[in-house]
């Protein structure tokens, strides 16, 4: 004969039971995700977790899938992942956080960003030399924006500085993966840019 106590522990097994599997992981990495200050990378996440590489891949499907309508969306850049708000929220996070809205990248740091964002990394010699101009302003603005970061140094004549973009690139443009770029050809841009005037920086 059941007991009260027994009945009160069948929900609790049926949440343990529901947990199993790949549904367990998922769940774990979310957990993780949340907590983390900065994003994550698959193999961070197998590290944590014990789980295989295709374990956590599939995990983090599971939770792009579950996130694709929501409020919070699971953000990719460059195999590392965290959760942020929707893009399409932005303007009303903004306006909670009291950002101001009115001050918008200019045309320059725009073409530098996409430089960087399209190569995957650049120097600054690489982008004035798309750009045709310098762009020492543009790179200024685009770090202080967090948009940007410095991935490391060459190993060349005078170290120069690598840039790469950020996950706060990603969101700002309403983007959850690199993947989601429009094609462009950079060639095509480089020889464009060199008979145009030079935009304000």
């Amino acid at each position: 004969m059941a007991t009260d106590s027994d009945a009160r522990t069948e929900p609790d097994d049926a949440v343990a039971d529901s947990l199993d599997g790949d549904f367990g992981l998922a769940r774990t990495i979310e957990g993780l995700l949340f907590v983390a200050d900065r994003a994550l990378s698959a193999a961070e996440l197998g590290g944590v977790t014990g789980a295989s590489d295709v374990e956590v891949q599939a995990a983090l499907r599971e939770l792009i899938a579950h996130y694709r309508t929501r409020g919070i969306v699971l953000l990719e850049h460059r195999n590392a992942f965290r959760l942020v708000s929707a893009p399409d929220l932005a303007d009303h996070c903004r306006r909670l956080l009291g950002l101001d809205q009115r001050r918008q990248p200019s045309r320059a740091a725009l073409e530098t960003l996409g430089i960087v964002a399209y190569r995957g990394q650049a120097t600054r010699a690489e982008i004035e030399r798309v750009r045709g101009v310098d762009s020492d302003s543009a790179l200024a603005s685009l770090l202080a924006r967090n948009l940007i970061r410095e991935a490391g140094r060459l190993d060349a004549p005078g170290r120069p500085a690598v840039f790469t973009t950020t996950d706060t690139f990603l969101a700002y443009f309403g983007l959850t993966s690199l993947d989601e770029l429009p094609e462009l050809d950079l060639d095509v841009a480089s020889d464009e840019a060199a008979v145009r005037p030079p935009p304000d920086v």
